[in-house]
């Protein structure tokens, strides 16, 4: 891993930093233009392009700025997680205290996404049983319809990445246990 001096390592944290931000910002714009469009009943064929647009907006600045340095992406990621690590106090620990660490943390995420998993066989079970039912004219609405229906979709995008993350630090603490 290569090492920076002071400045540009300072210089790599704020684009970093500021990099996310936007990224937030922009997502809720998003998410709020999407709103509109979807209520006052707006074409929005151009959605993707237009988000490949700003997703290539909103990197330009930190593209130039690792080019500069002379890093890649990954270089980059790395030298960013070793930072966050000398500020924390974790690259001091111990071997067999960061695995034990590590293990805590697959073992959280490993719970989450399995309960995660539940909750989408749940509320598919309600959705789909209940999505395909006529429904009279003049009934109210059954709320918990689109509840399990956003439930569903946000366990279905949720549950397998925390699983995923789960044995990524499942391995990561095995490694550590085998410096140890």
């Amino acid at each position: 891993m290569r090492k920076l001096n002071p400045h540009d390592l300072d210089r790599l944290v704020r684009s970093n930093r500021r990099l996310k931000l936007s990224l937030l910002i922009t997502l809720a714009a998003i998410v709020l233009v999407a709103v509109v469009l979807i209520k006052n009943d707006i074409d929005a064929r151009l959605g993707a392009g237009v988000g490949v647009l700003i997703g290539l907006l909103l990197l330009m600045p930190q593209r130039r700025l690792l080019a500069e340095l002379g890093l890649t992406g990954a270089e980059a990621k790395e030298i960013l997680a070793a930072h966050r690590e000398q500020l924390s106090g974790v690259a001091d620990l111990p071997p067999q205290e960061r695995a034990r660490r590590e293990g805590v943390k697959a073992t959280v995420y490993i719970l989450l996404g399995l309960a995660l998993l539940a909750v989408l066989a749940v509320s598919a079970v309600y959705f789909f049983g209940h999505a395909f039912e006529t429904v009279e004219e003049d009934a109210p609405s059954d709320p918990w319809l689109g509840i399990s229906f956003f439930a569903g979709f946000i366990s279905l995008c949720a549950g397998p990445a925390l699983l995923w993350q789960g044995s990524q630090h499942r391995a990561e603490a095995q490694m550590w246990q085998q410096r140890g």
